[in-house]
């Protein structure tokens, strides 16, 4: 129950900024607990689970409209654009604009 959650927090509000402790907080737990909690049930981080799901999200943006490459990064949660073309490379292995290209 407290897994399910977390990760309809993730989900749901991935747009926003999600600290540990909100998260922790819709688990009734301390955020040290959560932290560690977390990793044990899903084998990644918060802050890893919510990339991720950020960065699924902006692919599909990428794909379905032509907004551009700050706007989806920003509609997604990303708050620096450096940050959000590195992370994107990292997991598609093309950079935003290659990726929407393709």
């Amino acid at each position: 129950r407290r897994l399910k959650a977390a990760l309809q927090l993730g989900e749901e509000h991935y747009m926003e900024d999600i600290s540990i402790d909100r998260a922790a907080a819709a688990c009734g737990c301390s955020a040290s607990h959560f932290m560690r909690w977390f990793k044990a049930m899903t084998a990644q981080s918060f802050t890893a689970f919510l990339n991720e799901h950020r960065l699924n999200a902006a692919a599909t943006a990428l794909r379905a409209g032509d907004d551009t490459v700050l706007a989806i990064a920003e509609s997604c949660g990303f708050e620096n654009l450096s940050y959000f073309n590195r992370m994107f490379k990292r997991k598609f292995g093309l950079t935003p604009r290659e990726y929407r290209g393709r």
